[in-house]
């Protein structure tokens, strides 16, 4: 049986949706009841009611916020702002006096072009949210919203600037509203039968306190406006347990029904929560006076009493917005990694921006979380992947925190056991310990030792205990085949009691990385040992791949693919995604670390899963019920890495796509798509949104958004696409633009970057140019790294003519140009 709050929240919604909407529906809410279902998962929420309120099935949404602080804050597609772990959501719409008539971006009406509700990013990159509203009023909102900090102590808070302006030849008189709601963007009740709650969304107790411009929420601050409103109300419920009196007696209602609110400053609600309030700003809009300004602030750090007031409300807005954006584009364009990018794909470098940011801002003093709500904690899996991304573009300070403050604190020194293994020298907090995700040592010492090379030095300190007994637990803590256990590490794998070769392929690329940071570091008896170490683990997980290869053709399979383990011979089903792993991020494909066998074995099963798995994206139908962002990012990296630039190029425009989803609003006239994501991507993107509702599986899982994983993973992708390292410790080379198809570039036009860390411990910068009418590619390292060679694979043409380095004449042999160690410039002739 459903709480009362969320029975209540449900009838509430669902009856407001046969009315004619006289409160705002979310975007999620009118998807649901676009397409409802009854069918919800039993195994995490008691009650279709429980699944609606929490919005399991529709989590799309924007994301602000502040470097390295703890909270961040959602806005909506309306651009509703919900700060995650306050309790309220503010959202803005026009009331007409004359006809009491309300509009809101919730549902627009159809205007004469373009659509009524428009949202970007500044700059299209950068972390600040704009939301444009034409209404049928001849008025247009726009709402800027963005974090920052204020004060001495560098609090966090976040400035919402409203903007009207006349768009009609005639005065206009209307009404700028705010409500306060207790759902937003997220949903309403954010918990399940895991305990996954962030917090509590009931509105109990609301007050406008005038004298300070404030409204007081729960026990918490809320908004606090620069003006003063000229109306206000606030709406709550004594004794009812009738869902009608909150559809009859709520802001919106009165409104429409009497042209003005309560006047009441405080409302309670020990019923459902479901306390609401609307503050209103008379407009006089005329061609001589077309605008009209309202700026507010939203506290969303510790901030008491009235000295902390008056620093939140000191800064005037225009100095708040442009320090935070002296912030951002210092970071994102005055540092790191830059990529020049012919105009085809400029937008990749800015979603590459988007993505730096949204890892930034989701790292709490350094600890980067996979998502801002119900992910928003620490997982050694993520974080290695995230805090590498973030070093190779640039945040290195950020990663160092990370992995040298964070993930200590997580090694385990204590005796006893979790499950079948020890703990002593387990990598691992409540998730890894809870879930059993044995893949957590492979991915510390991968991390530990990728990090060593782009800040060499970095590995001394943290060898002893932490690198030497990480790799000591992978040889003590396997069963009788020398696999890890069963358990359950990334999600996407599939059964919890089974073992997955993904924990071995990161403890053996985590084996690796650990045995050539003791030789670097000139630790000859430890190097020896962790060579052994992984050389048994190495054997075990060839050995065992063997056996089930050799299992699955006695059986008859035609197709050659590496299940998700031993214990799933057979099991053609789209878990044998984590296989993908075995060339990015672990590249055990350099060198084939588990022989040639294998390795054919491997790039078999890429093509396997092309053709059974991927319908533009990859689908996760095993798992899921839903495609798998960061799984296609993963995809299109290992086919990068084989040299299958089609393949990858396909995936990674369904990726873009995906991270710009849009959809045809269900309301109002208005046949224009909505925006529904900014450059972001769920852990998982739902077959309803992603099919435009035609396809719809009985149930299905969302996770969070920004997803941090597949934030890294576009990050990675992009940058090996420009470049990327090869054997590193053997004969050191760079791949020259190894992913730039050859419809990227036209005449004239360049790519390249500048700026780069590598894994050799140095920046790194080229740039390509291409000469169609003589045939010839102009390379200038502008940055060259030294003793390392360079290899370009060129795909222009039919076949290299001549080569040329440094002015000198070069072997030519096939497509791929090889450079000397030195070049500085070099001349591509191609046919």
């Amino acid at each position: 049986m459903p709480l009362m709050h969320e029975w209540m929240y449900y009838e509430v919604m669902w009856r407001n949706e046969t009315a004619g909407r006289q409160i705002p529906q979310l975007w999620w809410t009118q998807q649901y009841f676009r397409h409802w279902t009854n069918n919800f998962d039993s195994g995490l929420f008691d009650s279709k009611e429980a699944a609606f309120a929490r919005n399991a099935f529709y989590r799309y949404w924007n994301m602000i916020g502040v470097k390295d602080a703890q909270q961040e804050t959602l806005i909506g597609q309306a651009g509703e702002i919900e700060p995650v772990f306050d309790q309220y959501t503010l959202l803005f719409f026009l009331f007409d006096p004359a006809t009491n008539t309300l509009h809101f971006p919730q549902a627009p009406e159809a205007v004469a072009s373009g659509s009524a509700v428009q949202q970007n990013l500044d700059s299209d990159y950068l972390p600040v949210v704009i939301t444009q509203y034409q209404s049928p009023l001849g008025i247009t909102v726009t709402e800027k919203v963005l974090a920052t900090t204020v004060g001495v102590d560098q609090r966090s808070m976040v400035l919402a600037r409203f903007t009207t302006q006349l768009t009609a030849s005639r005065a206009v008189n209307a009404w700028l509203c705010l409500a306060i709601v207790p759902a937003g963007p997220t949903g309403f009740q954010r918990s399940d039968r895991q305990g996954q709650t962030v917090a509590d969304r009931r509105i109990n107790f609301l007050q406008y306190v005038a004298a300070e411009q404030r409204v007081l929420i729960n026990s918490g601050w809320g908004p606090v406006f620069d003006t003063a409103p000229a109306y206000f109300g606030t709406y709550g419920n004594g004794n009812s347990n009738d869902p009608g009196f909150y559809i009859a007696n709520n802001p919106f209602q009165q409104l429409a029904a009497t042209g003005a609110p309560n006047g009441w400053t405080t409302a309670v609600d020990n019923i459902a929560g479901l306390c609401s309030a609307v503050f209103a700003w008379p407009l006089a809009l005329s061609p001589a006076q077309p605008n009209y300004e309202l700026n507010l602030r939203l506290p969303v750090d510790d901030y008491r009493g009235p000295n902390d007031l008056a620093d939140l409300k000191s800064p005037t807005p225009a100095t708040l917005e442009s320090n935070n954006r002296t912030f951002w584009t210092s970071k994102l364009d005055g540092s790191g990694l830059q990529a020049t990018l012919p105009p085809l794909v400029t937008h990749l470098f800015r979603l590459f921006r988007t993505c730096r940011a949204n890892l930034l801002i989701l790292a709490d003093n350094g600890e980067i979380h996979p998502g801002p709500t119900i992910y928003d904690s620490f997982w050694i899996r993520d974080s290695s992947v995230e805090g590498i991304a973030c070093a190779l573009a640039g945040d290195s300070n950020l990663a160092g925190v990370q992995f040298g403050t964070h993930y200590p604190t997580v090694f385990n020194l204590s005796q006893g056991s979790v499950g079948p293994a020890s703990l002593y020298g387990f990598f691992g907090g409540d998730h890894e310990k809870n879930d059993l995700e044995w893949d957590s040592n492979g991915e510390a010492l991968w991390a530990f030792g990728r990090f060593d090379r782009i800040v060499p030095g970095f590995g001394n300190g943290v060898f002893s205990p932490y690198v030497i007994d990480g790799a000591r637990w992978l040889r003590d803590n396997r069963s009788a085949y020398g696999l890890l256990y069963s358990g359950w590490s990334a999600e996407h794998l599939g059964d919890k009691g089974k073992p997955h070769y993904w924990d071995d392929f990161w403890a053996i690329a985590g084996l690796w990385e650990a045995a050539q940071l003791a030789e670097r570091n000139g630790q000859t008896s430890a190097a020896q040992e962790l060579w052994s170490i992984y050389n048994d683990v190495t054997r075990a997980t060839a050995d065992s791949i063997r056996w089930v290869l050799g299992q699955q053709h006695a059986m008859g399979f035609w197709e050659t693919f590496i299940p998700t383990g031993p214990a799933d011979v057979g099991r053609l089903d789209s878990t044998m995604i984590g296989a993908v792993s075995y060339f990015h991020p672990t590249r055990l494909y350099m060198g084939a670390k588990l022989g040639a066998d294998i390795d054919s074995a491997a790039r078999m099963t890429l093509e396997t899963i092309w053709s059974h798995f991927v319908d533009g994206g990859f689908r996760h139908d095993a798992a899921w019920q839903c495609y798998g962002p960061y799984l296609t990012l993963q995809l299109a990296h290992a086919f990068l890495l084989i040299g299958d630039v089609a393949r990858m190029d396909a995936l990674l425009g369904w990726a873009v796509n995906a991270g710009f989803a849009t959809i045809n609003p269900s309301v109002g006239t208005s046949s224009v798509d909505w925006q529904i994501v900014l450059g972001a991507w769920n852990e998982q993107h739902c077959y309803p949104i992603a099919k435009r509702f035609t396809e719809f599986p009985w149930c299905w899982y969302m996770g969070d958004i920004p997803h941090g994983w597949a934030c890294a993973e576009f990050m990675l992708l992009l940058r090996d696409i420009l470049f990327f390292e090869a054997d590193e410790d053997g004969q050191p080379r760079v791949f020259i633009a190894p992913g730039v198809p050859p419809h990227w570039l036209t005449n004239g036009q360049s790519i390249g970057v500048s700026d780069a860390p590598t894994l050799f411990g140095q920046p790194f910068g080229y740039e390509l140019t291409l000469n169609t009418s003589t045939q010839t590619i102009s390379l200038t390292f502008t940055q060259p790294l030294s003793n390392v060679a360079y290899l370009y694979p060129c795909r222009f043409g039919t076949g290299v003519v001549s080569v040329t380095a440094n002015g000198v004449p070069q072997p030519v042999s096939g497509t791929d140009v090889w450079l000397p160690a030195g070049t500085t410039s070099a001349t591509v002739v191609y046919r």
